[in-house]
């Protein structure tokens, strides 16, 4: 007689959502060299030759050859124990990422927007890459100034740092854009948002009136003082690296969204240059400050160069989180830190630590990404490709399991084969049951931060966190206080 082994629980609907890294956008190049050693590989005609494996892209493998050249061999023509160790080594090709390139953001001067009549009155308007569904009228001339902020958002992201760029369900992104707040949230918008991105529905949602967009004799309308598009950019953000929401910590994402939105938009262009980001993010902390002080329906005040000065550098900036602690922040921790609207000030107004998880996530991916550059955006890189192979190893223990539970299916259906009260089964001894898989699924927590010491390089959360606030002070040159 022999018992049934325990069966673990095992759900498999949270993995459907679980959308692995896309390929990197079309004319990537070269990519920095990667940790591996180089292997033989053996094409299918038995012809070896030594390289060091760099990705996949398409249907391709990335290898480089001794002399350094970068060499694209087709999958299917490499024997069967190099299929299976790109298997299980699976990694996306990706250009080295110094920079942002000069190119990165171009004017649009002539976008086209077309305009149609929709049900119940609604209007939809689209662009090469974007479909919008209004429930007002905007008008062409707004409606392209809203759409140039899109495009040029998506146009961004395809020279980011992550090497990511999500696709559309259909032919376009679909976004909906609402003429007042209560019409937002019956939509689905959640209270305190000014602006979310679903991603069960791959839409993004949006109020125009928290936008600085609103309603008057002549039509709609931007208010200048308060039009502001960095709700549209963060949220933006999330749709066009769909692939890895569910595949990093909400703080990576978050911290992400931040770092594009801070980005600041001049002449109808993204200003991708060091000083011009490193100015985008001083002017977070100012901003941010304005809007928690100023009385609702004033007028910003306009404050001179050393009204700034004044307060970056006084010690005036409320305290963050110190960046150890934010490292390791798993998701449940994120969320249960309290409500709070995306991109509120610190202030009294707001009784949680959001603002603060959300601002110094921002500054670890400054950090990675503009501080330590090439390096720091390699390991950005290597957090999500070895969050997904720990992913990978976690749906292959769910497909033996089920293939397990299917074949003792048909063992106890054998002659012979019965089962007990207690839940166990005798069987007769030339027949041998189903192996159970080893081990047990983690949770969703630890496949999230799986890659997490290859973004820390092996060191500690605390050391690394330690040198990145250091490496904060100096950059911004504005006094923050983590803690």
């Amino acid at each position: 007689m022999s018992p049934s082994a325990s069966t673990p629980s095992v759900h498999k609907s949270w993995i459907a959502s679980v959308l692995l890294l896309a390929l990197a956008p079309a004319g990537f190049g070269q990519q920095e060299s990667t940790n591996a050693a180089a292997r033989v590989w053996t094409n299918t005609g038995g012809k070896k030759i030594t390289a060091e494996y760099l990705g996949i892209r398409g249907a391709d493998v990335a290898l480089r050859l001794p002399g350094g050249k970068i060499s694209f061999v087709p999958l299917a023509g490499l024997s069967t124990a190099d299929n299976v160790f790109v298997k299980a080594n699976r990694l996306d090709y990706h250009e080295k990422w110094q920079t942002w390139p000069a190119n990165a953001s171009q004017a649009m001067p002539g976008l086209m927007v077309a305009e149609e009549t929709g049900a119940a009155g609604t209007f939809i308007y689209t662009t090469n890459n974007f479909r919008f569904h209004c429930d007002v009228n905007l008008g062409a001339t707004l409606m392209k100034d809203l759409a140039r902020t899109f495009e040029l958002t998506l146009q961004l992201h395809a020279k980011s740092p992550f090497g990511v760029l999500a696709k559309p369900e259909k032919d376009r992104f679909e976004a909906k854009l609402f003429g007042t707040l209560a019409d937002y949230r019956k939509a689905g918008g959640p209270g305190n948002t000014a602006g979310v991105y679903i991603p069960k529905q791959k839409v993004f949602l949006a109020p125009l009136e928290l936008m600085g967009i609103q309603s008057g004799s002549a039509g709609y309308r931007k208010i200048s003082d308060e039009y502001d598009v960095s709700t549209i950019v963060h949220e933006l953000t999330h749709m066009l690296t769909h692939e890895m929401l569910d595949n990093l910590p909400l703080w990576v994402n978050e911290g992400y969204a931040e770092y594009i939105a801070s980005i600041p938009i001049q002449a109808g262009v993204f200003k991708t240059d060091n000083e011009r980001i490193r100015e985008g993010v001083r002017d977070v902390f100012v901003m941010n400050h304005l809007r928690a002080s100023t009385p609702s329906g004033k007028e910003l005040p306009s404050w001179s160069k050393a009204e700034r000065t004044d307060y970056l550098q006084g010690g005036k900036i409320p305290p963050l989180c110190k960046v150890a602690e934010v490292l390791q922040t798993t998701d449940e921790k994120w969320k249960a830190s309290g409500p709070g609207k995306q991109g509120t000030a610190f202030g009294g107004q707001v009784h949680s630590r959001l603002p603060q998880l959300y601002r110094t996530s921002h500054l670890i991916i400054y950090y990675f990404i503009q501080i330590e550059g090439e390096k720091g955006v390699a390991k950005i890189r290597k957090f999500p490709e070895e969050n997904r192979r720990n992913m990978d190893r976690y749906e292959q223990y769910i497909q033996d399991y089920e293939d397990y539970q299917k074949a003792m299916v048909a063992f106890m259906e054998l002659p012979g084969v019965t089962k007990l009260p207690d839940g166990r089964f005798r069987y007769p001894s030339n027949l041998t049951p189903p192996k159970v898989p080893e081990g047990n699924p983690p949770d969703v927590n630890a496949l999230k931060f799986g890659g997490l010491s290859a973004l820390l390089d092996g060191e500690s959360a605390e050391v690394v966190g330690s040198r990145i606030e250091s490496a904060l002070h100096r950059d911004l040159g504005i006094f923050l206080r983590f803690q």
